[in-house]
């Protein structure tokens, strides 16, 4: 049997692997998304964590800052960088499966659709902590800014070589590698600049509505992207996105973001960079969390690359149902971020964290096993579940175990473990080449289960309720636990 590979994504990560907002209220999908967000919650949440830092810039602007989802999206700076991520989100995983879908057809190379992927993610590893660094001296907004308008030409220039019939593999390659390039500043930009703007002590709160609203775009991407690689193909799909990296600039350009000042602008790069490694070294817990990320990212997040595979060759589904199939784990993940944003207490957050990989690999195991799209549908929403768990975390555990100065480059080396995800994908594919897909997902699930089981032995601490904050800045009163 010939083994085919398609790739959705690795993140994150993404994770995940970010939030947004909408005074382009004209926009339908986000703001239906936030319309539906506030029904769903009631903006019934009380502040998540609490830190002495300086109040967020929407809090002072405003006096009196309301509590809850409906506080944060009432911020309009917050609002506005909610929908720029879920917009250039909804396209990342679009472009995912339509690249995917066009690679196969043309080449029925497996190990090509992999080597996609991993064009994709491999700028992350490489610059997640340059970008971290470069985000502690120049403007975040400049960097968010520049970068979608770097995604808006790359759109543009590979939808008008699709339509032309000119496009080949190798133009595909360089596309997804500047794409990645951009997607690697991320989490030391746009992610720190929401919890910036939320203030910390709303930053779970935050972080769960961001990762809420990127599992949302994970479910959306596929079906969409399926649906207009059929209709318009492959060009269509680049314009589409184009448009929707377009709307995000705008909405992102009015942001009003001034950058905390950051003692690492007097230093020098590479005393940037040893000065976010040495911190990290000297907190035991952060270790611990960015171990674990780069564990489900080799040994997790790699099976989304087999689903389209399993799905074609071994359940028999179309395009559609592979489409979604895939949605279904973005759906459990949405519904628990949610839920995980609006009832998680911070010191129950290394927990979930930990239990939220552990559910996941168990869910990609199962998935290996079952030759029944009835079952699998189940199992992968179950997997989305875990992920949840684990994405939500992943950005708010570093976030609020870092101080200030230290964040983006913390943050950014958070990016390098999520971009170890392309080792993986490697994996995977080779996996998948020599034993098929359904195998080569069971073995990487059971070394990730393997791996993680040792590491809960390693940092106990996180299968604790555990204040991962500062010791300094653990002096808050009335927080819930």
């Amino acid at each position: 049997m010939r083994v085919r590979a398609f790739t959705l994504a690795a993140c994150a990560p993404a994770d995940v692997s970010s939030p947004q907002s909408c005074p382009g209220s004209q926009i339908a999908p986000c703001l239906l998304l936030s319309q539906a967000t506030q029904v769903i919650l009631g903006g019934a949440m009380s502040d998540v964590t609490a830190r002495p830092e300086a109040p967020s810039p929407g809090a002072a602007a405003g006096g009196v800052r309301r509590s809850g989802i409906a506080g944060l999206i009432a911020d309009p700076n917050f609002r506005r960088l909610w929908i720029a991520g879920s917009l250039s989100g909804t396209i990342r995983w679009l472009e995912t499966l339509a690249v995917a879908i066009f690679v196969f057809d043309k080449t029925g190379d497996a190990f090509l659709v992999a080597l996609m992927m991993f064009f994709r993610m491999l700028p992350m590893f490489l610059f997640g902590a340059v970008a971290g660094v470069v985000a502690d001296k120049i403007d975040r907004k400049t960097i968010l800014v520049g970068g979608l308008l770097i995604l808006t030409a790359n759109a543009l220039v590979m939808g008008f070589l699709a339509v032309t019939g000119v496009l080949e593999i190798w133009h595909l390659a360089i596309g997804i590698f500047i794409s990645g390039i951009v997607w690697s500043s991320e989490f030391p930009v746009r992610r720190t600049m929401m919890g910036e703007v939320a203030g910390m002590d709303r930053v779970g709160l935050a972080m769960g509505l961001d990762s809420a609203t990127v599992n949302a775009t994970r479910m959306l991407g596929p079906t969409l992207g399926g649906v207009l690689l059929q209709y318009l193909g492959l060009g269509g799909v680049f314009f589409v996105g184009a448009g929707f990296y377009i709307a995000a600039f705008l909405t992102a350009i009015s942001v009003s973001y001034v950058q905390t000042a950051s003692p690492a602008r007097d230093l020098s790069f590479f005393g940037n960079l040893r000065s976010g490694f040495g911190y990290i070294r000297s907190r035991r817990v952060i270790v611990g969390i960015l171990a674990v990320t780069i564990m489900v990212n080799i040994f997790g997040f790699p099976y989304v690359a087999m689903v389209p595979v399993i799905g074609k060759d071994e359940l028999g589904l179309s395009p559609v149902l592979i489409g979604i199939l895939a949605s279904a784990e973005g759906l459990g993940a949405l519904i628990t971020a949610l839920t995980i944003a609006t009832h998680a207490g911070h010191l129950k957050y290394t927990r979930i964290y930990l239990y939220g990989s552990f559910l996941f690999l168990a869910a990609v195991l199962l998935f290996s096993l079952s030759d029944w799209f009835a079952l699998s549908l189940p199992i992968v929403f179950i997997g989305g579940i875990g992920i949840a768990g684990f994405a939500t975390m992943q950005s708010t555990l570093v976030m609020i175990a870092t101080p200030p100065e230290m964040r983006s480059r913390v943050m950014g080396v958070l990016a390098v473990s999520i971009g170890t995800g392309p080792l993986g994908i490697l994996h995977v594919g080779l996996l998948a080449s020599l034993w098929g897909a359904p195998t080569a997902v069971m073995i990487i699930a059971i070394e990730g289960l393997i791996v993680l089981s040792i590491a809960m032995l390693i940092w106990p601490e996180l299968r604790r309720r555990t204040d991962v904050r500062p010791p300094d800045l653990r002096e808050v009163v009335g927080e819930r636990g």
